[in-house]
């Protein structure tokens, strides 16, 4: 799909699943951002030990076939392999001390070995006493950095999923995307949020019931207070999921950009726009 606009190119968004692959061009003009290409592609089934080689060949296969010549791109590292959580900065405190703090903290988030983790400090638009301290699996941000390499790609950034989402759906309290095999759902808190993730292909109303569970515990523990909820799934799973979210009192709708409903490319959007929002957040 393509939406024409003259623009300056900015790093590619690249969700890069073991189903499908999204990747969205875009552009900034003035104060604006557009989309330029956008396209999903799915992985064609293959044994385990090629999966690595059939992503990089989907990957190549996407990017040849745009316009623009941009090669730049932002990745996600996968939300189970990322952790995050809000750092405290004490006044006066340097960099170069917030970042052996942070990596001292990030022993009570991972048990992962030291060599496992890479960790990193990003501020956060209009918390000046408060930073993003993200921890992430090292062997899992190196292997997908290494397949968007053989498909041809320049990783520029591995942003946090969560905020990848916020910035594509920022009118909403939360997301479910239901998209893959596993659905997972995305709760905006402030100023960071928390996700969670359901068993493969769960039938509708095991994943409703399991989904308001985690809404009435996030408003319990002080996260967020779900008014709005959108959801990322076919018409007819999201149909069903609306049916069974709507009595409880939220307001349930579909994802909605440029005039598309549910665009498989969603994730990638969010991704593509993290060069206007550099630190990972949107500033509410």
């Amino acid at each position: 799909m393509k939406l024409f606009a003259r623009a300056a190119t900015l790093p590619l968004g690249v969700d890069i699943g073991s189903e499908f692959i999204s990747i969205v061009c875009s552009g900034a003009a003035g104060d604006g951002f557009s989309v330029r290409e956008t396209r999903t592609l799915e992985v064609p089934a293959v044994e385990p030990s090629q999966l690595d080689l059939k992503l990089a060949q989907t990957i190549r296969a996407i990017v040849n076939g745009f316009e623009a010549a941009e090669r730049r791109c932002v990745l996600a590292a996968p939300a189970s392999d990322v952790v995050t959580r809000t750092f405290r900065v004490p006044p006066g405190m340097r960099r170069g001390e917030a970042d052996r703090a942070a990596a001292l903290e990030a022993d009570a988030m991972v048990d992962w070995p030291a060599s496992e983790r890479l960790v990193a400090l990003d501020p956060i638009p209009g918390c000046p006493d408060d930073m993003l301290l993200s921890v992430a699996r090292t062997s899992t941000i190196e292997r997908i950095v290494a397949i968007a390499r053989a498909g041809g790609l320049k990783p520029v950034a591995v942003d946090v999923p969560v905020c990848a989402w916020r910035r594509a759906v920022p009118d909403a309290d939360a997301i479910l995307d239901c998209t893959r095999d596993r659905a997972e759902l995305v709760i905006f808190g402030a100023p960071i949020g928390t996700s969670h993730h359901f068993a493969p292909r769960l039938v509708e109303e095991r994943l409703g019931a399991q989904v308001r569970t985690a809404l009435v515990d996030a408003r319990r523990d002080g996260i967020a207070d779900v008014q709005r909820l959108v959801i990322l799934a076919s018409r007819f799973r999201y149909e069903s999921m609306e049916a069974l979210l709507r009595d409880d009192g939220y307001a349930v709708a579909p994802v909605q950009l440029g005039g598309l409903e549910a665009p498989p490319w969603t994730f990638a959007f969010g991704l593509a726009s993290w060069s206007i929002a550099p630190r990972g957040l949107v500033a509410s």
